[in-house]
């Protein structure tokens, strides 16, 4: 037998013997030895069975190290509480964000009117940030700011699609926020899909006579996997089968079916602050493998969408992942930005590329060599505040256009 194999072999008949009785070792090994062997093959043998040793060892302390430093993240990460009126005690006619009688962008149960607001409506479902974790008001939220974002934007991006039919220029956008700490991908689907059929059922019973573009909930937004990686009963495989039923069972719905979806992508665990090595690095690689399955469904989605909507001639998605990029990446990188100049010329103009996720927040170049992680997270270092829930929110409108745009 080649040396190579004889040593696999023993290392692995080691390995998984491991967890044998030492009386049934003992007497494997005596059987083993009675057998006439070279000195080549015995030292082989024993080298395997040395390795075997370090290789178990090495998992039990490793194991016993990522134990106590999840317990001590856990321990000394703050609790945050989300602001008041989130998860399922969300307003239940939802939030208002449009101009006030200054012509700035605000967010509040009743916003001065007019005239008859005709509204972008829009749906966030997930786990603690779009609950709200870490933040005390809606309106600094994930949620709040995402609506911020898209008021700014959607009513241009309406106007141009389609400019002739008025149905379709926005003058506010009302949202929902169904979150929860702690839920996993398969409890999003039981616990906060409903509310999202609510939503939808209600808007069909208050404007029944109304024009289809007033009954219908114009974009979902879908948070999920986090607390599938920090959960070990969670595997890959299973994480893949729940992103695909909490999808279909957000269409299942037949005024959703065909309404914008935009998932949100996993973050870099291994970049989080608060996360100390390895288990920054275990969760890292374990976020990295949940988010290939995550590209990996919606990515068959899309395509079943596309088979779907060639008979309409258009073939287009209904569906879109948007990876958030990395915030420590985009604060070192520096590009050119495209902008319309005063004669009508599109010109380059040098410019940070977080600008452009920052909305209306103006932030002068040198500020911007200033800026850190905390910055854009909570207090407790892993949840999105600050300039971080600004930050995702471009990122959503910025998927939403690409939606609308194919």
């Amino acid at each position: 037998m080649p040396t190579s194999r004889l040593f696999y072999n023993s290392l692995t008949k080691l390995l998984l013997s491991s967890s044998s009785s030492p009386a049934h070792q003992q007497r494997r090994l005596h059987h083993r030895h009675s057998k006439k062997s070279s000195y080549l093959d015995d030292y082989i043998s024993n080298a395997a069975r040395k390795l075997a040793k370090l290789i178990l060892r090495a998992s039990i302390t490793t194991s016993a190290v990522l134990v106590l430093q999840l317990l001590y993240v856990v321990w000394r990460t703050p609790r945050l509480p989300p602001p008041p009126l989130s998860g399922v005690d969300f307003v239940r006619d939802g939030r208002i964000v449009a101009p006030n009688r200054d012509g700035e962008l605000v967010d509040e149960n009743f916003v001065y009117k007019e005239k008859e607001q005709k509204e972008f409506r829009m749906v966030l479902i997930g786990d603690s940030p779009v609950e709200g974790i870490g933040n005390t008001h809606h309106h600094l939220a994930l949620s709040g700011s995402t609506a911020k974002a898209f008021a700014q934007k959607v009513v241009d991006i309406q106007q141009q699609q389609q400019k002739t039919d008025e149905h379709d220029c926005y003058d506010c956008v009302r949202y929902w926020s169904y979150g929860k700490s702690g839920l996993t991908t398969r409890e999003i689907q039981e616990e906060m899909v409903p509310h999202l059929h609510r939503v939808q059922d209600s808007l069909l019973q208050d404007d029944s006579d109304s024009h289809e573009q007033h009954t219908m909930i114009h974009a979902v937004v879908l948070l999920c996997g986090v607390n599938n990686v920090l959960d070990m009963n969670s595997t890959v495989s299973s994480f893949y089968s729940d992103v695909h039923s909490l999808i279909q069972s957000i269409r299942n719905n037949p005024q959703l079916s065909s309404t914008p979806l935009i998932v949100l992508g996993l973050p870099d665990f291994s970049k989080l602050p608060f996360l100390p090595w390895p288990l920054a690095f275990v969760l890292g690689y374990r976020g990295r493998m949940m988010q290939s399955m995550l590209e990996k469904a919606v990515g068959e989605v899309q395509l079943k969408e596309r088979e779907r909507n060639i008979v309409n001639n258009d073939g287009k998605v209904n569906t879109v992942l948007k990876v958030i990029p990395d915030v420590q990446t985009v604060l070192g990188s520096i590009g050119y930005h495209r902008c319309d100049g005063d004669d009508t010329t599109l010109k380059m103009k040098l410019i940070h590329p977080l600008l452009k996720y920052l909305g209306g927040i103006q932030l002068a170049q040198d500020s911007i060599a200033a800026l850190g992680m905390t910055d854009f997270l909570c207090d407790d270092g892993f949840h999105p505040g600050k300039l971080g829930t600004v930050y995702v929110g471009n990122l959503i409108r910025e998927a939403y256009e690409e939606l609308m745009t194919q």
